[in-house]
């Protein structure tokens, strides 16, 4: 059987296109732990723009009752002063009434503004110990990505190198409209696009290909045309096997072995038409499996 030169290239096309769209994924995930890391970072500098809301709203309130503690101080020392100076029973007694509420008030206002000026000092540290940890993720941010542009500097590398391997071994032999179509399928298949038909059967489906299909698609190969699965729409080349081992892969033996075969051909038949209408879908195949 003469070579064809459109599926030879088609087959190494197949493995740098395997190779490169791996790398393309690696591009994806790559950025997972920095993309972790940016979110702890975000959500450490959140805490820390909180503590320092909080604890500027404390200094505040220890403001405003040290404050008010003066003023009640004030209150109470002039009571006292006050009492120095009254000349009845009924003077004294109103006078002490308000002295008394006036030291609890004092009292009161005291211990407030200690407890909060404590919760400030407390605060206060803990923004301290808050601002070194938003210090420390950003380090680990600036670390990994750096790591991240480094790996990815040389993984785009390695696929512009295998863009160019592409291109090299595409030559004149492949259209472009092909090459665009193969790329998607190689894609959308899990890096297989091209795959051969061992006596009836696709290897890329294991389905049944009819008996008049596959003699065409032989007559294809040796004028160096290519055809496509009527089920799974890989690009499908005819391997020739010793005649042994090709019985096993030919419709009348799986017949007449009982295999399910005919369910598998009768599967394939009903399902044939809904496949092929989403290979046009889904690898931006335009009127049919048409050859280039």
């Amino acid at each position: 059987m003469a070579e064809n030169e459109k599926l030879e290239c088609l087959k190494k096309l197949q493995d740098v296109l395997q190779e490169k769209f791996a790398l393309e994924q690696q591009v994806e995930t790559l950025p997972k732990e920095l993309r972790r890391e940016e979110a702890m970072l975000r959500t450490v500098e959140k805490e820390f723009a909180d503590l320092q809301k909080l604890a500027s709203d404390t200094v505040d309130e220890v403001k405003s009752l040290s404050i008010r503690y003066e003023d009640a101080f004030q209150v109470r020392t002039g009571y006292e002063k006050q009492m120095e100076f009254l000349n009845t029973q009924r003077e004294y007694e109103a006078l002490s009434k308000q002295l008394e509420e006036a030291r609890a008030n004092e009292e009161t206002l005291l211990k407030q503004r200690n407890s909060k000026t404590k919760e400030s000092e407390k605060l206060k540290n803990q923004v301290i110990a808050k601002e070194e940890e938003v210090a420390n993720q950003k380090a680990k941010v600036d670390e990994e990505q750096a790591k991240v542009d480094t790996e990815l500097s040389g993984i785009n590398e390695k696929i512009a190198e295998l863009d160019r391997a592409c291109l090299e071994i595409k030559g004149n032999a492949i259209s472009d409209e092909l090459y665009e179509k193969f790329s998607n399928i190689v894609r959308k298949k899990n890096g297989l696009g091209v795959v051969p038909v061992h006596g009836q059967v696709c290897m890329g489906c294991d389905r049944v290909l009819p008996v008049q299909f596959v003699i065409d698609l032989r007559l294809k190969q040796e004028n160096n045309e290519i055809d496509y699965c009527p089920y799974c729409s890989r690009i499908i080349w005819y391997d020739q096997l010793d005649p042994e081992t090709e019985k096993n892969y030919i419709f009348e033996q799986l017949e007449s072995k009982g295999t399910g075969s005919e369910s598998k051909v009768s599967s394939a038949s009903s399902g044939s038409q809904q496949d092929s209408d989403s290979y046009d879908e889904s690898m931006g195949m335009d009127d049919g499996f048409d050859d280039f």
